[in-house]
């Protein structure tokens, strides 16, 4: 049986190729970008984190020995200049300002019988009665108990100085911040009993690294924790030697507010020395594994420029100079997206930054 091919299909098939090879290649689109035009930024500042202290900050003591019995204050109590903090057994230092006392009646006893046998035995010598050596002799006595008897005074007022020692007194106002013995402890003249912070200014205290000594600017600002109002910040003082373990210089800088509460972390912000460098948008930033780069348009295309991220913020990154300059034009959006010498619209350009 022969089959019969059909001869109506033919010239379908001809028609469609005929209109195939008559068509015209569509053209791609050039893609649609938003550009940003290279702009300076100020070099990161310099940030030092530490705490609120005060400017003279003193380890209180008792000037005689003794043992505590009577603690007045507590940590972060604020006190008066000449209140009592802390007390010490006066049974010993009262019985020596009582034989103190003592003394000093007898050397006044002694010095009113030696003053009165000179008087006595002046008029006796000029009478011819006596012997001038003998009332040489009650003079010299005479003088002798008025130098004992102001011996025994001096003597009489530090034994009642010393008892009055036993007592601890504030010697500014202040805040108390640690209380460093107890009641019932046994200690030497001039050990730390407690430590006072003085009511005053107030100081930012903060380790700075050895590599930025040198050139650490002397003026900034400083924030507390929590807060956005700045304070105007001074260094007052700068380490003369390096901590043996971390290596860092302490630094105070003088803050403008004398309310601070003690302790407080502060952040101490300093202008950082040296040239501007480029900014530019971290969406700008493409890596396809050679290292990071911007797409630098230019003549309606793209051409990708390594560059060498110095530092990076929370919406832009730092460039080191030599590879951008300032004014030209890059790709903010979409940089994964092109390849090197496309074509490309500009939708719209981006204010400086």
């Amino acid at each position: 049986m022969r089959l019969v091919r059909p001869r109506a299909a033919a010239p379908l098939i001809f028609l469609t190729l005929a209109a195939c090879s008559s068509g015209k290649a569509e053209t791609p689109v050039a893609p649609l970008i938003r550009t940003v035009v290279v702009g300076q930024a100020d070099a990161a500042p310099l940030r030092y984190t530490g705490v609120v202290r005060a400017r003279i900050e003193s380890d209180l003591g008792f000037r005689v020995g003794g043992k505590i019995v009577e603690r007045l204050v507590d940590p972060g109590q604020r006190v008066r200049r000449g209140q009592a903090l802390m007390r010490l057994d006066v049974t010993d230092l009262g019985l020596a300002a009582s034989a103190a006392a003592d003394r000093l009646r007898a050397a006044q006893a002694e010095a009113t019988r030696a003053a009165a046998e000179e008087a006595r035995l002046r008029r006796l010598v000029e009478a011819g009665a006596v012997s001038r050596s003998a009332y040489e002799a009650a003079l010299a006595a005479a003088q002798s108990s008025r130098a004992n008897l102001s011996a025994a005074s001096a003597g009489a007022d530090e034994a009642a100085n010393q008892r009055g020692y036993a007592t601890l007194l504030a010697d500014a106002d202040g805040v108390v911040t640690n209380v460093l013995t107890q009641p019932g402890q046994v200690v030497g003249a001039g050990a730390p009993i407690v430590r006072l912070a003085r009511a005053g200014d107030r100081e930012a205290a903060v380790a700075v690294p050895e590599t930025q000594v040198a050139t650490l600017p002397r003026v900034g600002q400083a924030v507390l924790y929590g807060s956005d109002k700045p304070l105007h910040a001074r260094l007052r003082e700068l380490a003369g030697a390096a901590d043996p373990v971390t290596r860092t210089y302490d630094a105070r800088f003088a803050l403008a507010d004398a309310g601070l509460p003690l302790g407080a972390t502060v952040t101490v912000e300093l202008p950082r020395a040296g040239a501007s460098r480029l900014s530019v948008p971290l969406s700008s930033l493409h890596d396809g594994g050679g290292g990071p780069g911007v797409w630098v348009v230019r003549s309606g295309k793209v051409t990708l420029r390594r560059v060498k991220v110095a530092a990076l913020g929370e919406e832009t990154a730092s460039i080191a100079p030599g590879a951008l300059a300032p004014g030209e034009r890059i790709v903010a959006l979409g940089a994964h997206l092109l390849r090197e010498g496309q074509p490309v619209r500009i939708a719209a350009a981006a204010a400086p930054r």
